[in-house]
C-alpha cells in the first residue's frame, strides 16, 4: 500500500490556506461596512434647532444642513433652551455620548437668555409703577407674546433702557460665562468635533419695515426693532468673542436676517390691528439659518484649506444705513474644520487585493480536489 502522509500534510496546508482567505474575504465587508459610515451631525440648542411653530413636515435648519450634506443629524435641542440649561444637559449620560461620537455640532442659544431678562427688566419695571396691582415674570412674558397693546405700549416706553440695565449686563457675564464652559465641556469630550455657533438675529426688522410705512405704528416699530438689535447685538458680541477664543466657527445669521427678500421670521401685523411677536423663524428664515450654516462646512469642513481664512462678512443692512450695524470681530485665521471623511470604498488598490486573493482560493480549492481524487484513486488500486 502506497504513502499518503504527504499528500495528507499538503491537502491540510492548502485546506488552510484556503480557509483563511476566504475568511478574509469575509471580513473585508465588514470593514468596508465600516468604512460607509456617515458623518455624525449632533445639534444642541433651542427651539431654534428643534424647529418649533414650523408646519408639520417642513424641515428645520438642522434637518436641512443634515439632508444638503449627506450628514447623519442627531438632534438633541429642545425648546427653551439657555446657555445655563445647555450646560447641565451636557453631563447627562445621552448627550455626553452623542457628544463624544459626533463630527460636526451646531450650537443655537442665547436668545432664551435674552428673553428672560428682558421679562425680568419689564416685570421689575412695571412693578414700581404699579406697585399696588403687581405682577409676574411669566405673566409679562404671556402678555407680550400674546400681544397685549397696553402692555406692548409700556414696553415700548421703557425697552429702550434694557441694555443698560443690571439685568442685560448680568444676563451677558453669565451667557459669556456659560457658553464658554460649554465649548470647553465639547472639546474635552470631543477634541476632534467641528463646532459651529449659530448667531442671533433680529426677529422684527423685516416687520418694522412693514410696520413703517404707517405712520401710526412708525415710531413705536422703530423703538422695538432698536430695542430687539441692542440686545442682540451684545449677545452676538459675546459669541464672536467666545469662538475665537476656543476656536470654532460662527454662522453669520445676522446679517442674512437683516437683508432677506421676505419676513424669515414668525412675527406679524394683522387687521383688526394686533401684533404677533413670534420671534421663531418660519420656513424662510430656517433656510437662510441652514444656507449659512451649509455655505460654512462647504468651505471649510469638505474641502479645507491649509492656510483657510475666514473672510470677514458685511455688518447689519447696508441697504438701509438706519438698520442697528454690529462692531466687526477679528478675523478667526485658524483652520478649526478638518473633518476626516471616510476612505472610498471603490478604491483600485482594495479591488486588486481582493481578485488576488479571490484567484489564490480557487486555485487552493482546485489543487485540494484533485489531491483528493488521487488519495482515492490510490487506495483503491491499494
Amino acid at each position: 500500500m502506497k504513502s499518503t502522509n504527504g499528500k495528507g500534510g499538503l491537502v491540510k496546508k492548502l485546506l488552510g490556506v484556503a480557509v483563511s482567505a476566504a475568511l478574509f474575504l469575509c471580513l473585508m465587508p465588514m470593514a468596508g461596512a465600516q468604512s460607509e459610515q456617515g458623518i455624525s451631525y449632533v445639534a444642541l440648542g433651542d427651539s431654534i434647532s428643534s424647529g418649533y411653530g414650523l408646519e408639520e413636515g417642513t424641515l428645520s435648519f438642522a434637518q436641512r444642513v443634515a439632508q444638503d450634506n449627506g450628514l447623519e443629524l442627531t438632534n438633541l435641542a429642545q425648546d427653551g433652551e439657555t446657555a445655563t440649561s445647555l450646560l447641565d444637559k451636557l453631563q447627562t449620560d445621552q448627550v455626553s455620548a452623542a457628544v463624544a461620537q459626533a463630527d460636526i455640532m451646531t450650537i443655537t442659544v442665547g436668545g432664551n437668555d435674552l428673553m428672560n431678562a428682558l421679562y425680568a427688566y419689564l416685570t421689575d419695571a412695571y412693578n414700581q409703577r404699579n406697585p399696588e396691582n403687581p405682577t409676574t415674570q411669566e405673566d409679562m412674558k404671556n402678555a407680550v407674546m400674546g400681544g397685549d397693546m397696553g402692555v406692548l405700549t409700556f414696553a415700548l416706553e421703557v425697552g429702550p433702557g434694557f441694555s443698560n440695565s443690571e439685568r442685560a449686563t448680568q444676563a451677558l457675564a453669565d451667557f459669556h460665562t456659560h457658553l464658554t464652559q460649554i465649548v470647553l465641556n465639547i472639546r474635552a469630550e470631543n477634541p476632534q468635533v467641528q463646532l459651529v455657533v449659530v448667531e442671533q438675529y433680529n426677529p422684527y426688522s423685516y416687520l418694522v419695515k412693514e410696520l413703517s410705512k404707517n405712520p401710526i405704528f412708525a415710531s413705536s416699530a422703530q423703538s422695538l426693532c432698536a430695542a430687539f438689535g441692542a440686545g442682540v447685538a451684545d449677545i452676538n458680541d459675546v459669541i464672536a468673542a467666545v469662538a475665537q477664543q476656543q476656536e470654532c466657527a460662527v454662522a453669520k445669521v445676522y446679517d442674512a436676517f437683516e437683508t432677506a427678500q421676505e419676513n424669515p421670521c414668525n412675527a406679524s401685523v394683522s387687521i383688526p390691528v394686533k401684533l404677533d411677536l413670534d420671534f421663531h423663524p418660519n420656513a424662510y428664515g430656517h433656510g437662510l439659518i441652514a444656507q449659512q450654516v451649509t455655505e460654512l462646512l462647504a468651505q471649510q469642513v469638505i474641502v479645507p484649506p491649509e492656510d483657510a481664512v475666514v473672510e470677514d462678512q458685511p455688518q447689519g443692512d447696508v441697504s438701509n444705513p438706519a438698520a442697528p450695524q454690529r462692531p466687526t470681530p477679528p478675523v478667526q485665521t485658524q483652520d478649526v474644520f478638518q473633518v476626516q471623511q471616510p476612505p472610498a470604498t471603490g478604491d483600485t488598490s482594495d479591488l486588486v487585493i481582493w481578485m488576488i486573493l479571490v484567484c489564490i482560493t480557487g486555485a487552493c480549492l482546485v489543487v485540494v480536489t484533485i489531491l483528493q481524487n488521487r488519495r482515492k484513486g490510490d487506495k483503491h488500486e491499494s
